[in-house]
């Protein structure tokens, strides 16, 4: 039609997502949650991909999420070394029958299983209670806790590996990545110092995995447990999303395996679950007293890679 102006549907989109999640900031502004951790655990797993524990399985589903609802199975527990409501999840779980029966054995038995897997702190199901690190925690009733405080996915179990779970999906629609960064980077929040803990306060927080291209900036940074590298985040058709941020990748895992192939430059397509970046929370609170602005900025986070795959058709300098 004469005199009308169509827009591309890509910025469509994005303003209509921008407005949603404007929406949604507003009416959940008021839906603190306050998360208080041990200065010490900070230290420790900030250069950490995983994290082993003895687990007490209180609750689990009966049996994995069908493969369009994640494909995971869910199991609310509790450990010392953790010290917080936890959920633990297996990726790809009906591929592990053997697995899933040992969680149903030692459910609400009080006996523990070692359990490792990557450590994640992300307030997707954070309620509105208070997460305090080291509080004793009841046995729990559901496989969903408020909860801000996961195990996922979980690569050994006992004395099983759980490695090959860990990759694409088959039948379930991963998030879109456009959406996703941009609710990831204008999260609030702000951290609260004290001798020996830091609270940090922000908000709801959602977009569990995601499918993104990544590019890497720089060296990878080899660790006991898996590896790190910065990268810029591209949507699916090439479109850069954010300048740079942490890529965690667990050892041996087929993810780790293909980049550790790669060099500086190379891109992957890969499928990304967000998690709080503990690294950049040590950094604010050592410069929290001389730079107080640091405690409020936006909330830092890394991406855990849990399936990849070599990109080069969306992937250009």
């Amino acid at each position: 039609m004469a005199g009308t102006t169509y827009w591309p549907r890509r910025i469509v989109n994005y303003w209509i997502t921008f407005f949603v999640l404007l929406v949604l900031q507003c009416v959940t502004a008021t839906a603190q949650i306050e998360i208080t951790l041990k200065n010490t655990f900070i230290e420790k797993y900030k250069g950490r991909a995983t994290i082993d524990a003895n687990f007490t399985v209180d609750k689990a589903h009966k049996k994995p999420n069908p493969p369009s609802k994640d494909g995971d199975l869910h199991i609310a527990g509790r450990a010392n070394e953790i010290g917080l409501p936890t959920v633990a999840e297996i990726m790809n779980a009906a591929s592990e029958p053997d697995s899933v029966d040992a969680i149903h054995q030692v459910e609400g038995t009080n006996h523990a299983i070692a359990v490792t897997g990557v450590w994640r702190i992300w307030c997707e199901h954070g309620g509105s209670s208070q997460q305090i690190q080291g509080a004793k925690l009841a046995k729990f009733t559901t496989t969903n806790p408020d909860h801000v405080f996961e195990i996922h996915p979980i690569t050994h179990l006992g004395q099983a590996s759980l490695l090959e779970t860990l990759h694409t999906i088959d039948g379930y629609k991963a998030k879109d990545a456009s959406q996703a960064f941009l609710s990831y980077e204008n999260k609030k929040s702000h951290i609260a110092l004290k001798k020996s803990t830091t609270t940090l306060t922000t908000t709801m927080g959602g977009f569990n995995y995601v499918d993104f291209i990544m590019r890497t900036n720089g060296d990878q940074r080899e660790v006991t447990d898996g590896r790190f590298v910065m990268a810029q985040v591209f949507d699916l058709d090439g479109e850069l999303l954010v300048q740079n941020r942490r890529m965690v990748f667990v050892k041996d895992s087929g993810p780790e395996k293909l980049l550790k192939t790669l060099g500086r430059g190379s891109c992957l397509r890969v499928l990304g679950v967000p998690r709080i970046d503990l690294s950049l929370i040590s950094w604010r609170i050592r410069n929290g007293k001389a730079r107080p602005e640091v405690l409020d900025w936006n909330l830092p986070y890394e991406m855990i890679v849990v399936a990849a795959q070599e990109e080069t058709e969306h992937c250009e300098e």
